[in-house]
């Protein structure tokens, strides 16, 4: 995953850091994460309770015990005031009409997991207003979205008060991760 290696560039070996991982499903990030800074402690969040079982019995298997589960919408499942380092996100970002939802195996996944309706911006505005109030400045907010939606993912973040806004590239030259830091 880049979104795990982009964080792991910003956190710092011995970082005993706090992060969250918004939208976590079987926990792949979050678990990445956590197993390369053992030091620091990950909120795990899901609305789904059938993921987090799931992302739950992985950190069971793999030994991984700096992670904490919670149920909720995004940062909904935080304390009122909870700051964190970092959040990291790969939210539901496609279309719910676009033709790719019926290729490639993700039909089989949870419609909830792909796409947040008919805007695919509709999760990544939520995730980065919440950001906003649950960021530690001057924290990182690293999040995965479409090919074709870089530019306003930046936009997002401009309007929300972030800073040193960078979008990378996947394998493919597709921009697929866009990341900033909340500027004090």
């Amino acid at each position: 995953e880049h979104l795990v290696e982009q964080a792991l560039e910003y956190i710092p070996q011995n970082a005993n850091w706090q992060l969250a991982d918004l939208g976590t499903g079987s926990g792949a990030i979050a678990l990445a994460i956590a197993s390369e800074r053992p030091n620091c402690q990950i909120i795990a969040t899901d609305i789904s309770a059938a993921a987090l079982e799931v992302a739950q019995a992985n950190a069971k298997r793999l030994g991984i015990n700096n992670v904490i589960f919670k149920q909720g919408d995004w940062s909904a499942a935080f304390e009122n005031d909870q700051k964190v380092a970092m959040i990291v996100s790969n939210p539901p970002y496609i279309n719910a009409d676009d033709p790719h939802l019926g290729q490639d195996g993700l039909p089989h996944e949870p419609q909830t997991a792909l796409t947040p309706g008919s805007d695919g911006l509709a999760a990544i505005r939520r995730i980065v207003k919440q950001a906003a109030k649950h960021l530690a400045q001057p924290g990182w907010l690293l999040l995965e979205h479409g090919y074709d939606q870089g530019a306003a993912v930046r936009e997002i973040l401009l309007q929300h008060n972030f800073s040193n806004i960078e979008t990378q590239h996947d394998l493919a030259s597709q921009e697929r991760l866009t990341f900033g830091q909340l500027a004090s």
